[in-house]
């Protein structure tokens, strides 16, 4: 359609442009209504028909907009700058798609429907890279609860599903707009849904893996708050340290949340020593979230870290590599300095520079740190790193009772079944999770209950697809897609 002949913004595209978003929020976690993502992009690309860059700007914003604020109201407990920022940021990148899409389908329509999923995920891959990266929204992750779904991840992990979703919304467009042979699209959103579902089945399938480990994971129920209290810490470790000698059976590892020991391990050797002995009277390994630092730049160089203890003191530690952008620290501190004076009531926490493979005994593990669970490029390089099962630690207690740590807790299942090896989720107040190599919860504890999670997690002895080439849809797609654009500017025109 020529410029001159772009349809004006109507109250209708507006409706269009919410109900997306609505519908996107509503296919999360804990909502027992993911299939609803197979409809939340529809709105939005029947509204940009035939509009102006700036209407699909618009429109592309109010469904982010919309989608964030439903579904990450929740950041505004622990940090409410932090949500406002988040939320508004996160927006852009609909908006880019949006413009993206209206680009092609000025000239096409059926070119944008076609190259929509490319774009999409180029959007996706380009919001989680880097200090800025926040990949929390992305739709693939909605498809959690299906299990026979998400087999796929194996092979295109979990930007490939997202791929799959967004051609499943197209062919619901192309069903909805065509005139004629709606038959046809029918029958191509049915082999669609074939493809996945069939593998899905056979995955599901096939038998475990023969040899697993055995976990206590320990959700103290301990509030954010209370934790960080100065008379209390020694407390906390002694109140870990109670659970773990009142397991009642042989472990071969136990697992403590985030920062389960609220202190800088190198400035309290006794608390160590207290752990150690822990690990000595349950003749078991102990992994716990800790505080951590670099004894050559103390003020510009501390973590957020997990450590392994056994009787004989700290074994390795491990410094969180992805930090939450404006919580954790401010993007691009490390190198301007100035950006520390910041503040949205987080911290201002280094980020590692290595991954970390913990070893005892038989066991190789990793343990991503709470937000890290998001990343699959860095939960791969663990398992390229000979990591055999991962331990995620993380405290959900600045979030309450929200969709935050269901949310949360759903990406286990993905990088379970990317990498095909088990996952324990310690959680200070829950949810923590026992997570099969085919994302199944084995076992779970609720929120905001004390208790003991004890279960066995695969060991992977093969290395997936997905581990050999990693997200290669997402990188792809972001590869192709200032490709496709030339291309069809060259060639399609207006």
């Amino acid at each position: 359609m020529k410029p001159s002949l772009r349809k004006p913004v109507s109250k209708r595209d507006l409706i269009y442009a919410l109900a997306g978003g609505v519908l996107f929020s509503a296919s999360q976690p804990p909502q027992q209504t993911a299939f609803l993502a197979y409809f939340c992009l529809v709105p939005l690309m029947l509204a940009l028909e035939g509009k102006n860059y700036r209407g699909a700007f618009m429109f592309g914003y109010i469904w982010g907009f919309v989608s964030n604020l439903i579904s990450l109201y929740w950041i505004a407990l622990p940090t409410l700058a932090g949500m406002i920022a988040a939320v508004l940021f996160a927006s852009l990148y609909s908006a880019l798609f949006a413009v993206v899409f209206s680009f092609v389908e000025r000239r096409s329509l059926r070119a944008a429907l076609v190259l929509a999923p490319i774009f999409w995920v180029a959007m996706e891959y380009l919001r989680g890279f880097g200090q800025l990266g926040f990949p929390w929204m992305d739709l693939g992750y909605t498809q959690g609860p299906y299990t026979v779904i998400i087999q796929m991840a194996d092979i295109v992990g979990h930007r490939g599903i997202s791929f799959w979703l967004v051609i499943v919304n197209v062919l619901i467009v192309a069903i909805t707009i065509a005139r004629k042979k709606k038959w046809v699209y029918a029958l191509l959103l049915l082999i669609v849904f074939a493809v996945p579902i069939g593998y899905g089945l056979w995955r599901i399938g096939q038998p475990p893996p023969p040899e697993k480990v055995r976990i206590a994971l320990l959700q103290g129920n301990i509030t954010a708050k209370q934790k960080w209290e100065r008379n209390f810490r020694r407390k906390n470790v002694e109140y870990y340290g109670v659970m773990a000698d009142s397991l009642g059976e042989k472990v071969d590892l136990i697992v403590l949340p985030e920062t389960a020991s609220a202190y800088y391990h190198r400035d309290h050797p006794n608390v160590v020593k207290e752990l150690a002995a822990i690990a000595g009277r349950t003749g078991t390994p102990i992994l716990t979230g800790t505080l951590d630092y670099d004894p050559a730049d103390r003020k510009r160089l501390y973590y957020n870290s997990s450590a392994l203890i056994t009787e004989q003191g700290v074994q390795n530690v491990y410094h969180k590599t992805n930090l939450v952008p404006g919580s954790e620290h401010i993007p691009f501190q490390n190198r301007f300095d100035f950006l520390r004076k910041l503040d949205f009531g987080g911290s201002h926490f280094a980020m590692g520079d290595s991954i970390v493979v913990f070893e005892a005994g038989r066991m190789k593990f990793s343990s991503p740190i709470c937000f890290e669970i998001l990343f699959e490029s860095t939960v791969r390089k663990y398992a390229l790193s000979g990591a055999e099962f991962i331990t995620n630690i993380t405290n959900d207690g600045w979030f309450g009772e929200t969709p935050g740590p269901y949310q949360h807790a759903n990406f286990c299942r993905f990088r379970a079944v990317e990498n095909r090896f088990g996952v324990g989720r310690a959680a200070q107040t829950g949810i923590s999770l026992i997570v099969d190599e085919k994302g199944r919860i084995v076992k779970s504890l609720p929120l905001n209950v004390k208790g003991t999670l004890i279960g066995d997690l695969p060991v992977r002895k093969r290395i997936t697809f997905f581990t050999r080439l990693g997200d290669w849809i997402g990188a792809g797609s972001l590869f192709a897609s200032p490709i496709l654009l030339v291309l069809t500017g060259l060639f399609i025109k207006i």
